[in-house]
């Protein structure tokens, strides 16, 4: 067989190894995945707020993706928006009590899983990995 095709191999029965991790299983939540790493992105933005197009950025979403997880945020007592004082156009996103206390009561639990992974692979290896992940994930279609 190819050598190239046996590597692809490899890296598929890899990659379907660490999905069987769970890693990615936070179903004891009550709020879904993509709720909580909105309320994250939130969390690690500046203290004044910070614009959802920077979320969608950051996330590699659209975004009224991002807005349509926001209002229901907004709605549900999670986040709240502040206008911009020197552009009305502009608005920011904040974190309010209930959502920052959410935040607060998961954020180790939420991460556990990608520690333990960080730490057994180390400051240098981590950062690889993390750089590879991100050049895979410029790949929009396969």
């Amino acid at each position: 067989m190819n050598k190239k095709l046996m590597q692809a191999q490899d890296l598929e029965r890899l990659f379907n190894e660490v999905r069987r991790l769970g890693i990615y299983q936070h179903d004891k939540y009550e709020l879904s995945d993509a709720d909580i790493t909105l309320l994250f992105s939130v969390s690690f933005g500046p203290e004044e707020g910070i614009k959802p197009s920077l979320i969608a950025k950051r996330q590699n979403v659209t975004l009224p993706a991002i807005t349509h997880k926001m209002n229901k945020l907004v709605y549900d007592g999670y986040l709240r928006r502040r206008e911009s004082t020197s552009d009305k156009r502009v608005s920011y996103v904040l974190l309010t009590e209930k959502g920052k206390t959410f935040v607060e009561s998961i954020k180790n639990d939420y991460y556990s899983k990608m520690l333990i992974i960080m730490d057994h692979l180390g400051e240098r290896d981590s950062k690889t990995l993390l750089r590879i992940l991100k050049k895979i994930n410029t790949i929009k279609e396969i």
